[in-house]
């Protein structure tokens, strides 16, 4: 329970430090000391005791202001709950922009065709202008 929480703490400080970084502008001096912190906090060999120190200097009561945000999202929440309706959108307009296309696979191809007709291999599927043919390889991620 602590362990997640002082990490939820840890990850909310960092996150607030990188969107300084980006939002702000800074001093070479702050990057630079913002860089460092958060290099120590995303340190799992920095003491627990560096971290929260750390935190505390940075943000000052930073437990109150994750509350604060915490509280400040959930009102923005509910908000958004309150003002959301939902409405009957009417058939014809929901048919208007829909378009259902369905193709044949290979095999439904070869039923459809006419005795005198020549016939595709089964591992060749032509639509038209694209030719498909399949690949005797398995498919398999390349991962390292």
């Amino acid at each position: 329970q602590s362990d997640d929480q002082l990490w939820k703490e840890v990850d909310w400080c960092v996150e607030q430090l990188e969107l300084g970084l980006k939002t702000q502008k800074s001093t070479p001096k702050q990057v630079e000391e913002a860089l460092r912190a958060i290099k120590t906090l995303r340190n799992d060999k920095a003491p627990l005791v560096k971290k929260r120190q750390l935190m505390r200097a940075m943000f000052g009561d930073y437990r109150k202001k994750i509350e604060e945000e915490r509280c400040k999202e959930l009102k923005l929440m509910e908000t958004a709950v309150k003002s959301a309706r939902v409405m009957e959108v009417k058939g014809n307009i929901r048919n208007k922009n829909c378009q259902f296309i369905r193709k044949c696979s290979g095999a439904c191809r070869k039923s459809q065709v006419p005795a005198g007709s020549p016939s595709e291999s089964p591992r060749t599927l032509n639509t038209g202008s694209f030719k498909f043919t399949t690949s005797q390889e398995e498919f398999r991620f390349n991962f390292l």
